[in-house]
């Protein structure tokens, strides 16, 4: 080597960081590498002294300190709602079920578990129909076919079965989901209705023997007014006196009217008696137009195809009252006519006709027991047999140009064939 010459320093070589992860050492390497990609804000601290910066770094120190104590509550707050909402899930006195598009059970809370008898594992990934009792099976897939096809809520009334094979009423309701990636599911809420059942059932039991005792008092009463018609004739017929024409007259009379006082009775037990169904309206009308025969008035059915109403099966009597009373009383009357608008949500069915109207001082007196020219009973029955399902009845037709009644069918009492309410 020459003389005054010096060797390149030989370059060490860099040492590698072993120190485990989360220590120390690896963690001021990481957070000096973060520095390193921050940009420099050096100039501003120039000039400061060093109790300056240290006052500075304890005011970052206790932002830091804040900001993470707001992070830590507000993380405290997440999950308190998660845990609430956990319970009111898991605890909810309904079941609540996720199915697929292909009626595979995806999700179940604690409550669906329940009522199905069945651990949450065997029931997840489960054929929901393994739980429709066997006779309800056609009904529990045309309601899914429904459900996936009108994306609207869908309710459906039949038996369930729990895993030890015994069978309950069952109620669900049910909604179309589709989620972001669209994927299509079915969100269920299964309600036990055995106590509503029963109720029902004992009801209808009372009403059974209530229709007995009544059918056997009116058949008793009848008889006896029968023979008391037929001595009243004897009598009047063995004792001519025309002074006595006159109390004759007013038996006949008394007699009479409790005789109609029977056939109200009769017709009026009938109401309630049996559950309310979803009827065709537009059948409804054709039917009753065929059964009260208007004579030479024409009767027009402008309802909607499909259209149907949430009512007691008895209301087929309602619509041929109207047209009985329109062709007894209506006068110049040559057309009635059915149609159906739409008022704040609920649906109004009308009927309107060309005769002479109802006088304005007897617009709510029609309604009442005892009114009109016959028995006074027709539209007095029919209030009572609409508003079994919240459906009430008006006159708002103007004297002298027709009579309009509107009967109001409240939001869930109306439907086209098909879809949900």
């Amino acid at each position: 080597m020459a003389a005054g010459k010096k060797e390149p320093e030989e370059k060490m070589p860099e040492e590698k960081n072993t120190d485990p992860p989360g220590t120390g050492h690896s963690l001021r390497v990481s957070a000096e590498e973060q520095l390193a990609r921050v940009p420099k804000r050096s100039a501003g601290l120039k000039g400061q002294t060093a109790e300056e910066l240290i006052y500075e770094l304890q005011v970052h120190q206790i932002e830091l300190e804040t900001q993470a104590e707001e992070l830590r509550r507000a993380q405290l707050a997440l999950e308190k709602s998660r845990d609430s909402y956990l319970d009111l899930y898991e605890f909810a006195p309904i079941g609540y079920l996720t199915l697929s598009d292909k009626a595979l059970v995806t999700e179940v809370n604690l409550t669906g578990t329940t009522l199905l008898g069945v651990e949450r594992s065997t029931l997840v990934k489960a054929r929901f129909s393994k739980f429709v009792a066997e006779n309800d099976i056609d009904q529990w897939h045309r309601y899914f076919v429904n459900v996936l096809n009108l994306g609207e809520k869908q309710v459906c009334t039949l038996r369930l079965k729990r895993w030890d094979g015994s069978l309950f009423p069952a109620r669900l309701e049910s909604n179309r989901i589709i989620g972001s990636s669209g994927a299509i599911t079915v969100r269920a809420a299964i309600s036990d209705i055995s106590d509503i059942q029963q109720a029902e059932d004992a009801l209808r039991n009372a009403n059974k023997k209530l229709h007995l005792l009544s059918s056997i008092t009116r058949h008793e009463v009848s008889n006896q007014l029968l023979t008391l018609n037929g001595f009243l004739e004897f009598l009047q017929r063995k004792v001519p006196d025309p002074s006595l024409e006159e109390h004759f007259i007013r038996i006949a009379s008394a007699s009479t009217r409790i005789s109609s006082m029977i056939r109200f009775t009769k017709t009026y037990e009938k109401i309630g008696v049996n559950a309310p169904l979803w009827q065709d309206c537009r059948t409804l009308i054709d039917t009753a137009a065929k059964e009260a025969p208007p004579g030479k008035v024409m009767v027009k059915n402008d309802l909607p195809a499909g259209a149907e109403i949430f009512a007691d099966p008895l209301i087929a009597s309602v619509f041929y009252n109207l047209m009985d009373n329109a062709a007894r009383h209506c006068g110049k009357c040559t057309t009635i006519r059915f149609s159906v608008e739409e008022q704040k949500g609920d649906k109004i069915i009308v009927c309107e006709d060309n005769g002479n109207g109802i006088p304005a001082g007897e617009k709510e007196q029609i309604f009442k027991r005892g009114f009109g020219q016959n028995t006074g009973l027709g539209l007095f029955l029919a209030c009572e047999i609409l508003s079994i399902t919240g459906i009430t009845i008006r006159e708002t037709g103007e004297p002298g140009k027709g009579a309009r009644f509107e009967i109001t069918v409240p939001k869930g009492a109306w439907r086209m064939a098909g879809k949900s309410t």
